[in-house]
């Protein structure tokens, strides 16, 4: 199964406390458990535009907001760093890892040094 880093990243960088790695079938299975759980991914969305759009929006209208996974992963990649009031969240595919001390030829989606 693939990995994904899940950041959520300030004007200052990366906390500690601002990434998480996680298996998923894919992005769209990661936005979609976001659309379902929003409040299990609130340390990543609280300060992006996404966390109005997925808790309050509900409460104030009386609905969902009605995003597909799809569509929420577009919502995503549109977040962006603003001074220390807005984080960019973001979903990365982990294709390689790298072992240290670097052994053996890189191959995507294996660990560097691991024998075939």
């Amino acid at each position: 199964m693939p990995l994904f880093l899940i950041t959520s990243v300030c004007d200052e960088g990366v906390s500690e406390s601002g990434f998480k790695l996680v298996e998923a079938d894919s992005p769209i299975a990661i936005a979609q458990d976001i659309l379902e759980r929003p409040h299990d991914w609130e340390p990543f969305l609280r300060r992006t535009k996404l966390w109005w759009e997925l808790t309050y929006y509900e409460y104030k209208y009386g609905q969902p907001r009605g995003w597909s996974p799809a569509e929420l992963l577009k919502q995503i990649d549109s977040t962006h760093v603003d001074g220390d009031s807005e984080n960019q969240f973001r979903i990365h595919e982990i294709k390689t890892i790298e072992k240290i001390p670097r052994l053996g030829v890189q191959s995507v989606g294996k660990v560097k040094g691991e024998s075939a």
